[in-house]
């Protein structure tokens, strides 16, 4: 296997590489002053998250500008090969498809529903460019060749494939980035070989090589940036695309993302399993959080996964088909190893599990998605036959599915029973807030909640009745602590609990009511 063997060849790919780099780093800084400007940032406003302060997103677009330009600028020599300009029309309005779709999503935080339109509509433009694959390598000698309906479905699902696992992974400083700029290099060391000789390929990766360099220097912990979301699924949509063009050569990119893929793969099916949409529920059981849980640090981490695309990217190299398949076997086993590894030690060292009384979204959301989820294992629980209507019933419980499934709480309902209510607090309906009829209505939320704890063996359970400012937290934790002695005494007005519950649900655009929630309260305030 023979690499290059003139300087001047040489340098033919290091001056693209070099400007894309220098490109990225300038371009780098100055989307991230513009995403400060226009308040484009990632808040630590979820427990999965381990940034302590807003960081700005948008990052993405600089590694698409900077590969961009500098293609335009060499772009005689990638149009030499088999590839022509209507294929690089179709691979670059696929990625311009992403940046439009992230930056409304950096800007709007758009629905999983409305997130993957952008994803398919990307591949669309690959389809229509013209890129398929018309055969693939046969493990047991030569090729099996694909029907044009074929390649357009193996091109969709490997891309959207592709995009995901860098979507998902991208948690930690400088993983996706880093991981990219390794992929990208394996596949410029790949193409330039005599073997597998594509000199406008591996002219497209090592340009792409030196622009998520140029961002990965900001993106590096501590970042300064981050990706965003079209940046993440950039990375894994240009891979996934260099990958088809080189030859097909998907085994070389499953080397180097393998970890990364099972992990998604892995975390697709654990949700399955546990009854949830695996894109709308969040939790911190991706490989990357559990090393972070290990005791490593982000930089420790980052590393970890540089080492294995690196090892197994390289090896793609030197290995024929066969040993690519025990490659992706070794890959399997070792992800497997891992899968195995962490369950026992989910059983071994598992949190706490509390219940939490949940009145509403808004007085839930802050203290137990920044506070209460480091230590225990969250379900709401929403006993709210209080409540003046049914009407009223559905839209909060609405809101509360919403923030369960944002932050990966369990949820448990209990059926709307207002007549029971209004029997139990019948001769009090004149009483003034924080009255008799108050204290009734308290005791048996909090009652049924302890019931609840009680049958389906939480450790803890508390309310979030204690945030509201019309309340006395003090008599809501002493009744409870009368309830039980597994009742968390928690204030939700801690930690300035009030103005950041009520901040985090106007960003989330959930529904914040005006009252207490029962018919009397309402008049009172009427």
């Amino acid at each position: 296997m023979a690499i290059m063997s003139t300087r001047e060849q040489i340098m033919n790919y290091f001056i693209p590489a070099l400007a894309a780099f220098i490109l990225s780093w300038a371009l780098t800084w100055v989307v991230r002053l513009l995403a400060q400007k226009f308040n484009i940032v990632d808040k630590p406003d979820q427990a999965r998250k381990i940034h302590s302060r807003p960081t700005p997103l948008l990052g993405g677009l600089a590694i698409f500008l900077a590969f961009t330009v500098v293609a335009i600028f060499v772009w005689p020599r990638l149009v030499s090969g088999d590839l022509n300009l209507v294929h690089w029309l179709g691979v670059w309005g696929g990625a311009l498809i992403l940046m439009i779709g992230g930056f409304w999503d950096d800007k709007y935080n758009l629905r999983p529903a409305r997130q993957i339109i952008f994803p398919l509509l990307a591949i669309g433009a690959v389809i229509m460019g013209g890129v398929e694959i018309t055969k693939i390598t046969n493990p047991a000698g030569g090729f099996i060749y694909l029907a044009p309906w074929l390649s357009a479905l193996l091109i969709s699902a490997w891309l959207l494939g592709m995009m995901y696992t860098t979507k998902l992974l991208d948690g930690v400083d400088g993983l996706v980035s880093g991981v990219g700029a390794i992929g990208s290099l394996v596949i410029f060391l790949f193409t330039i070989t005599t073997q597998y000789y594509q000199p406008d390929i591996a002219l497209a990766a090592i340009i792409l090589a030196g622009a998520t360099l140029g961002f990965w220097v900001w993106n590096f912990n501590p970042a300064k940036i981050f990706l965003g979301e079209g940046g993440s699924l950039f990375l894994g949509y240009i891979l996934g695309v260099l990958a088809i063009i080189s030859g097909g050569k998907i085994a070389v990119a499953l080397l180097i993302m393998g970890v990364p893929i099972l992990d998604v793969a892995w975390t697709i099916l654990r949700r399955l399993l546990k009854g949830k949409n695996p894109f709308k529920f969040a939790d911190r059981k991706h490989l990357h959080h559990r090393l972070l849980a290990l005791g490593l640090n982000q930089k420790q981490t980052v590393l970890v996964f540089y080492i294995l695309a690196a090892t197994f990217g390289l090896s793609g190299l030197f290995l024929q088909s066969r040993g690519k398949l025990l490659a992706l076997l070794i890959l399997f086993l070792v992800m497997a190893a891992l899968v195995i590894g962490f369950s026992w030690w989910d059983k071994k060292k598992r949190l706490p599990r509390l219940l939490i009384h949940t009145c509403c979204a808004p007085c839930v959301a802050y203290s137990a998605s920044q506070i209460l989820a480091k230590d225990y294992e969250i379900t709401l629980y929403f006993c709210n036959s209080n409540l003046d209507s049914r009407d009223e019933y559905e839209r909060r419980l609405e809101a509360v599915r919403f923030v369960a499934g944002k932050y990966g709480f369990g949820l448990l309902v209990e059926p709307y029973d207002h007549q029971a209510w209004e029997e139990l607090v019948a001769g009090y309906e004149s009483e003034p807030e924080r009255g008799r009829r108050c204290d009734l209505c308290f005791r048996s939320r909090l009652s049924q909640t302890a019931l609840v704890a009680q049958q389906k063996k939480f450790d803890y359970f508390t309310t979030s009745l204690t945030l509201s400012p019309f309340k006395d937290s003090a008599k809501i934790l002493a009744l409870g602590q009368s309830l039980g002695a597994n009742f968390l005494p928690y204030d939700f007005k801690l930690n300035d609990g009030v103005d950041k519950s009520l901040a985090l649900a106007k960003e989330l655009g959930i529904y914040r009511q005006k009252y207490c929630g029962c018919e009397f309260s309402n008049w009172q305030k009427k």
